[in-house]
């Protein structure tokens, strides 16, 4: 009797041990992502020619709840050769981007492979999905990834870090297209939503 209380016992503690550091981890990360989002939007209001600076209606940006579920680890594939691929555009013209490589994840039980842009210190991955043009910006998203974030064969994207092209608040801006690899035929409700 005394045997199965003791286990009984040492069961709840570890249950509990285990919610109260699941839910703390999850915690932080929601606390990270806030925190990114307000550096972001500094960032932006200060720049020089900040595309919301003569917004007279802006108020602010809009999110979806960060979901830890869609920062994912992708198998990532560099290129061989010197990976230039030419991007169309909002202006119907072309510009050549430096490839990095592909990245392959499963979401929602299906596996996308999307390109990846070198842009020096940071990777860029532009991307449409079955949310744009209606709760987020018709042009397509984009996440910069750390460099640090690609460990070996392994990179992570994070799409709670998906943020609209300028042109989402100003069409006098030049922005890319992602390029059709790059549609997700997903629904990705993290990251920024269309502002207006």
């Amino acid at each position: 009797m005394f045997k199965n209380k003791f286990v009984l016992f040492f069961l709840v503690i570890a249950i509990a041990g285990i919610l109260f550091y699941s839910l703390r981890g999850t915690e932080d990360y929601i606390a990270t992502i806030s925190e990114k989002r307000n550096e972001y939007a500094q960032n932006l209001t200060n720049e020089k020619d900040s595309p919301i600076a003569n917004l007279s209606d802006f108020t602010g940006f809009k999110y979806f709840e960060p979901n830890v579920d869609y920062r994912i680890e992708a198998e990532f594939k560099g290129t061989s050769d010197s990976g230039k691929s030419l991007i169309l555009m909002t202006d119907s013209t072309q510009t050549e981007f430096k490839k990095a490589g592909e990245a392959t994840f499963l979401l929602n039980g299906e596996n996308y492979t999307v390109s990846l842009f070198d842009e020096g210190k940071i990777y860029l991955l532009p991307f449409r999905d079955l949310t744009s043009g209606k709760e987020t910006y018709g042009g397509g998203r984009y996440i910069n990834i750390e460099k640090d974030k690609l460990v070996g064969d392994k990179i992570e994207i994070d799409f709670n870090n998906a943020h609209n092209f300028y042109c989402a608040y100003n069409e006098s801006y030049i922005c890319p297209i992602p390029p059709k690899e790059n549609f997700i035929k997903a629904e990705i409700k993290v990251g920024e939503k269309v502002y207006k």
